[in-house]
């Protein structure tokens, strides 16, 4: 990586920084324009002798890969395969003058493309100029019998129309994020979810391109399980198959797999080629010449690609009256496509150690799809493939893009007419080639289901209703659902229990750490979350659960009392039955014969008596000293807290206040500025006193144990202190070190 591009790398911050770091000055607006044009440094600095023959090559092999995958994915959308190439010419070109990144290639791919041709197929249906295209939410069940017509021109018109719309609707939306300095937003796409749903929408890409594989036709419908309904229509269709598309769809699949798989990436073979074979093309051009020379349209009736006009389309105004109803669908692709290209352009930066910008990039993205929807190009990104195959040759610019799009030009210039008998099933094959790694995808399940059940399900959940409902309903669906696991998260976060490691200052969790030891009487308890509305009696009723419940306690006493009030009733009844017998025994003939009481029997009474009197008053004596708990002190690490709110506050004062009846201390430590901050504003420290906050865990330690040690010395010295004294009221025990304590 070159020094001038790490200098010129653009920085992303908030709004307000932003305006900042702005002045009135010459040298603040070159800056400005510098890094709203990364060209001018890429130009500036660029070495010829160094750059340019790799730079070449990278855009060679890139452009060559350009001409059959735009062809093709223009198929997937729904429009003639030219149409593909102005989506690789012009968004190309347009990404080396904003585009900050050397490696990311800019054109067609395969998952904006089915998404843009879902909106065509409802936005044709919305004005019901498909006559054949069926909503799937007015079908009950039984057959379906209907008519597939041939696309008119004015269909045709209107197709372009509507792909063009939503084309300059996603990029109005992307250079709104990216002059709101918004790329943040992708935070809320994961990558199980990008992943579920990616997988989902390749297997819609699948589907579509059944027709072009086996030359037969399906109805098209919208709604939710329109996949189903197409895929059900192809089924019956089977018998309807041609064979000789068929043939040609089958043997370019297993050139085009057998070359990649077993050349392309091949580790013995890769090192000794300066470039990938462009096998994409070569089986373009070789079934061009096949198809052209065996009639394969006129004698065996193979759709072909058909007459690919000449040059460059002028601009044109047709997406304007159609833009207002293109924004639903707009909102989606803009998002998702951003999503995919930053993932790409940051696993790039890390990579080779420069920062990708976020919004420099949603800028470059939406101009790249403004200025070439006034040219009938559709919606276009960052392509995953092309982009991987461009950092594998040595691009060292974005002088790859401009060499690349110059060859597409050229075949929109010159060659675009010889690709007239270029049979579709062709296309079709390479674009089932093209995606097949994404459904390696699927091994992902297995990594999510041992390290996250709630990744796991997020995967699922937007792939499932991808599937079977809608890509754009399947997106929204997969976006609720992450955020229900967030929130999922965030009301039940992770908390332990800290020990010590032998011989150190220094604490860890019990579960993790075997050797970390536990403290006589000492309690740490450690909440991995900010304590708020949303979690706080989750944090309370874990901890008491980790510790102790004052509930359970409450329990206990109320049980030993309700034991100790028995004792007092047997005693009162032993005492009672002993009077009445001494009463007895006189009132009998227990007299000697000198008319008098024995003695012996009364000592013996008198002895039982008072045996059993002293007996019973122990037994009471041992239930009311025997503590109800051992432990003294809780300790709350409160290291992994970034804030507390008002209820988390009141959950704090509520558990020092249930704990202080049963001389439990609650020690806090570790505690951030802004959790102190948060005590002081909500008069945590009327509950709570300051000489129990810590600055860190071991001072708080060191202070339970010092209290401890204190009581103990104090009941060895005074044998009648209650061993319910509470610590808190102990000499001393609010006297703390400044330097440990806050």
């Amino acid at each position: 990586m070159s020094s001038y591009q790490e200098k010129h790398t653009p920085r992303h911050g908030d709004i307000k920084s932003y305006i900042r770091s702005c002045d009135c000055s010459l040298r603040c607006v070159g800056r400005t324009i510098t890094g709203k044009l990364p060209f001018i440094p890429v130009l500036r600095h660029y070495n010829i002798r160094r750059d340019l023959l790799a730079d070449c090559i990278a855009g060679l092999t890139v452009g060559i890969m350009h001409i059959p995958q735009g062809m093709a994915y223009s198929q997937v959308v729904g429009l003639p395969p030219v149409y593909g190439l102005y989506a690789s010419f012009f968004p190309v070109i347009l990404y080396f003058f904003l585009g900050s990144s050397m490696y990311l290639s800019m054109g067609t791919f395969a998952l904006s493309s089915i998404m843009l041709g879902s909106a065509i197929t409802k936005g044709m249906q919305s004005r019901n100029l498909v006559p054949q295209t069926y909503n799937t939410s007015l079908i009950i069940g039984g057959n379906l019998t209907y008519q597939i017509t041939d696309n008119s021109d004015q269909l045709l018109d209107e197709k372009i129309k509507i792909a063009m719309a939503v084309t300059l609707a996603v990029g109005i939306i992307q250079t709104i994020l990216g002059i709101l300095r918004l790329g943040f937003i992708t935070v809320y796409l994961s990558d199980p979810l990008i992943s579920g749903f990616t997988t989902a929408a390749i297997i819609h890409v699948f589907i579509s391109q059944m027709g072009a594989v086996f030359g037969i036709s399906a109805g098209k419908y919208t709604g939710p399980f329109k996949l189903g309904w197409e895929t059900r229509d192809y089924i019956l269709s089977l018998h309807k198959t041609n064979p000789v598309t068929l043939i040609i769809s089958i043997a370019c699949i297993l050139i085009l797999w057998l070359v990649k798989e077993c050349i392309n990436v091949n580790p013995k073979i890769k090192p000794k080629l300066k470039m990938p074979v462009p096998i994409e093309l070569i089986v373009v051009i070789v079934a061009t010449i096949i198809s052209y020379f065996a009639e394969f349209n006129e004698k065996y009736k193979v759709k072909v690609v058909g007459d690919i006009p000449i040059g460059i389309p002028p601009p044109n105004l047709k997406p304007i009256p159609y833009l207002a109803d293109s924004f639903s669908d707009a909102i989606a692709i803009a998002i998702v496509n951003f999503a995919i290209s930053i993932s790409m352009a940051k696993i790039f930066s890390k990579r080779y150690g420069v920062e990708a910008d976020p919004n420099q990039e949603l800028l470059a993205y939406g101009i790249c799809n403004i200025i070439p929807a006034f040219f009938t190009s559709f919606v276009s990104t960052i392509s995953i493939a092309r982009s991987l195959v461009q950092e594998d040759v040595g691009a060292r610019t974005q002088v790859t893009g401009l060499l690349s799009s110059l060859l597409v030009l050229v075949v929109l210039l010159v060659v675009g007419p010889y690709f007239k008998s270029l049979p579709n099933c062709v296309l079709a094959a390479i674009i089932l080639v093209s995606i097949k790694s994404i459904f390696y995808q699927f091994l992902e399940l297995k990594i999510l289901w041992k390290v996250s059940f709630l990744d796991f399900a997020v995967w699922v959940v937007t792939f499932l209703a991808t599937v079977f409902l809608d890509i754009d309903i399947g997106l929204l669906t997969g976006v609720l659902f992450a955020l229900l696991t967030v929130i999922i998260k965030s009301q039940r976060p992770h908390s332990c229990m800290m020990g010590q490691m032998p011989g150190t200052d220094i604490y860890r969790n019990k579960s993790h750490y075997p050797d970390a030891q536990e403290l006589p009487h000492i309690k740490i308890y450690r909440f991995d979350s900010a304590i708020f509305f949303a979690n706080a009696e989750f944090f309370k009723l874990s901890l008491y659960e980790r510790t102790v419940d004052p509930i359970k306690l409450t329990k206990l006493k109320k049980k030993r009392e309700k034991q100790k009030k028995k004792e007092d009733q047997r005693l009162s009844k032993i005492q009672i039955s002993m009077s009445s017998s001494d009463v007895k025994m006189n009132g009998n003939n227990s007299l000697n014969l000198n008319g008098q009481v024995s003695s012996s029997d009364l000592s013996r009474k008198d002895n039982q008596y008072q045996n059993l009197t002293s007996r019973t008053e122990s037994e009471i004596s041992d239930i009311t000293k025997l503590p109800l708990t051992d432990i003294k002190f809780i300790i709350i690490d409160c290291s992994m807290m970034g804030y507390v709110d008002f209820m988390g506050i009141k959950y704090l004062q509520q558990v020092v206040t249930e704990l202080k009846p049963f001389n439990i201390t609650v020690l806090i430590a570790h505690c951030t500025s802004k959790v102190r901050d948060m005590f002081e504003t909500m008069d945590f420290y009327k509950v709570a006193s300051k000489n129990f906050i810590f600055v860190t865990l071991h001072d708080a330690v060191v202070h339970a144990q010092a209290q401890i040690l204190a009581e103990k010395k104090r009941s060895t010295s005074h044998p009648t202190t209650s061993s319910n004294t509470s610590l808190t009221d102990l000499p001393g025990s609010a006297e703390v070190d400044e330097k440990t304590n806050l």
